[in-house]
């Protein structure tokens, strides 16, 4: 039948031959594929590998203890300690209300904010996210005995820092640790810190953030699909940062503290003799400075603030008690940021002056019969119009005589075409009045000593915080004895003292003196830096001065005899007192009244000056009765002379 249709007998059949198609075109296939693979394990191979483990690779970057902060003799001030914390793996707990709960419960928190602890955008997806610092030993075996209730939970360490007592007293100075925020992170991210890195964020924390921050541990770690870590692939440990040794004495710097809190809890206690009533003593400052290299030996701050609080952040009770319009601004550095009349102590800077310009020599007299001088109509007195008869300089500094300085003031700037515009500010200037000092230390301010034409500037750009533009003659005379137109901070005033003690050599002053490994070796070393020249005087007239200012302490007749002399200091201390009128003009039941700010400056020894001292406080009276008083202890402190029993306030 076959043949009768005409079919060839030999002829494929169509099954064989769809079968045969589907072989061909399968090998095509298969070809192609292998051509393929070949391509992606040879061109592409590399770059793809890359990418897999781009997907299922994760870092997690741990936390570096920082360098420890140290007083000049090793005494830990800021050191690290291992705390217990509470983490939690974000992609386990995260969705799981229920186990939140149980968290916030547990911690004695809301549950928004446990979820918010949990969700903090600044810890990376991947690392374990901390919700608890330091837990009870209660809390922490609840949560490791109930593993069915907390998955993803666990209690691990991470390091902290911890203030001992000494770095308690210099809290103004060595600042604290916060979060970082968002603009710093911009910052610093490109330097390798973290979004959840805890930086300095004042005080020598945030200027030495560089040396004080360790390097982060790297450790690189295996995800599944849905995020869970499921091996180690490698691990880098962190790595401390520099401990730094401060300038700071330990002893003088906590001596400084209590002496300022004592003195000032003793002032508030006594009525003022002005009839405003009680002194109000509302804070004040204390600065101890090496004079041969400008390194600080104390900075005190007064009221202070208890560091620890902002470990880990601080809560919003205790920053509201640091913020709040009756806390004294605790958190400001008074050292370095407080602005004060100087009062007589700006005398260095009269005397100076008059004997640099011949308007006085070292042994010229001045004839004070009237308790003050007359210029221009109006008279300027002494303090309760005593008169002195003749006095020259050294006489005039141990008494204080203001119509000595007077003299000099007015005569200067009724001159100029004698002794040039602005000379009393140009020496001020070179003594570094009105500029910064550099000091390693955020916050500085930097004073005034106002000339004619940048009081009319100050007027007119604000004529309701400046109300008079104009520069008379009694402005000068009144910028003579440290008033009027002149504010200095404490750290300027010892700074300046303690170039004239040295013999002409301004310093940079500073706290730091090395950074070292944690096993003690130095890495680098922070040396003294002369940031100027002062005026030079000649050796009769340093001597001169030395002599009144010694006269201070010693002579009976000097301002500040009570608190050395009288009591036969073994040690001959150079000083000067300062007593400043803030506000004059205003009834003293006024709201808008400010007592007298009390001062003292001073050398020690006079004859080979190791130390500068000085103290400020505000509203606490005459600086013979508060701020010489405060000095005296220090010094016994850096002399090793046996601590008084009562103290000498309160004449």
């Amino acid at each position: 039948m076959l043949e009768s249709r005409g079919v060839d007998p030999q002829a494929p059949s169509p099954v064989a031959f769809r079968l045969r198609l589907i072989r061909v075109v399968a090998g095509v296939m298969f070809a192609a594929l292998v051509a393929r693979l070949v391509v992606l394990q040879i061109a592409t191979g590399p770059g793809s590998q890359i990418v897999a483990a781009a997907n299922f690779v994760r870092t997690i970057y741990t936390p570096a203890p920082r360098g420890e902060i140290l007083d000049r003799n090793g005494n830990v001030l800021v050191g690290n300690v291992e705390v217990p914390v509470v983490i939690v793996d974000r992609q386990v707990v995260a969705p799981n209300s229920a186990e939140i709960s149980s968290l916030a419960v547990l911690d004695g928190v809301s549950v928004a904010a446990m979820k918010a602890a949990i969700n903090n955008n600044q810890y990376s997806p991947y690392s374990p996210v901390t919700v608890m610092v330091d837990p009870t030993p209660q809390q922490m075996l609840y949560i490791q005995e109930h593993p069915g209730t907390f998955p993803g939970v666990s209690v691990s360490t991470q390091p902290q820092p911890y203030y001992t007592k000494l770095g308690n007293s210099a809290a103004n100075i060595l600042g604290y640790v916060g979060q970082i925020t968002a603009a710093e992170y911009k910052v610093l991210g490109p330097k390798g810190y973290q979004a959840n890195a805890q930086i300095g964020q004042t005080g020598l924390e945030a200027a030495y953030e560089s040396v004080l921050a360790g390097k982060p541990g790297i450790e690189k770690v295996a995800v599944d699909a849905t995020g869970r870590v499921v091996s180690v692939i490698s691990t880098t440990p962190p790595v401390p940062g520099y401990n730094i040794r401060l300038s700071i004495d330990g002893k003088a710097q906590a001596a400084a503290v209590q002496a300022l809190a004592q003195e000032i809890a003793i002032k508030r206690k006594q009525v003022d003799t002005d009839g405003s009533g009680l002194y109000r003593a509302t804070g004040g400052a204390v600065v101890v400075e090496d004079p041969n290299n400008g390194k600080i030996l104390a900075m005190a701050s007064y009221p202070t603030y208890n560091p620890s609080w902002f470990i880990g952040g601080i809560s919003a009770a205790h920053y509201a008690t640091l913020t709040s319009p009756t806390s004294g601004s605790p958190l400001e550095n008074r050292a370095i940021a407080g602005q004060y009349f100087p009062g007589s102590t700006f005398k260095l800077v009269t005397a100076t002056a008059g004997l640099k310009s011949g308007v006085i020599t070292s042994n010229s007299y001045f004839n004070d019969v009237g308790g003050g001088i007359t210029v221009a109509g109006h008279f300027f007195a002494n303090d309760a119009h005593q008169s002195f008869g003749e006095v020259n300089l050294p006489f005039a500094l141990t008494v204080s005589d203001d119509a000595f300085f007077y003299n000099i003031g007015g005569t200067l700037y009724t001159n100029p075409s004698k002794y040039g515009a602005n000379y009393f500010q140009n020496i001020a200037g070179q003594y570094g009045f009105g500029r910064y000092s550099g000091i390693d230390l955020p916050g500085e301010a930097a004073g005034y000593v106002l000339t004619p034409a940048e009081k009319a500037k100050l007027h007119a750009q604000n004529p309701v915080a400046y109300p008079f533009g104009s520069y008379y003659v009694g402005d000068a005379i009144e910028s003579a004895i440290g008033q009027d137109d002149v504010a200095v901070t404490p750290l300027q005033l010892a700074n300046a003292y303690s170039a004239f003690a040295n013999g002409g050599t301004l310093w940079t002053p500073s706290l730091v003196l090395d950074a070292q490994t944690a096993s003690g070796q130095v890495v680098k070393t922070y040396g003294p830096v002369k940031l100027a020249s002062t005026p030079t005087l000649s050796a009769a007239d340093h001597q001169a001065m030395v002599q009144g200012y010694t006269g201070v302490t010693a002579n009976p007749l000097g301002t500040a005899y009570y608190s050395f002399g009288a009591t036969k200091y073994p040690i001959p201390v150079g000083g000067k007192t300062g007593t400043a009128q803030p506000v004059s003009g205003i009834p003293h039941t006024s709201p808008l009244y400010k007592q007298y700010t009390s001062v003292f400056t001073s050398f020690a020894p006079a004859t080979s000056p190791q130390y500068v001292a000085d103290c400020f406080i505000s509203q606490a009276g005459y600086g013979a009765s508060a701020a010489a008083p405060v000095v005296r202890q220090v010094y016994d402190v850096l002399f090793h002379q046996p601590i008084l029993a009562t103290p000498l306030s309160g004449y």
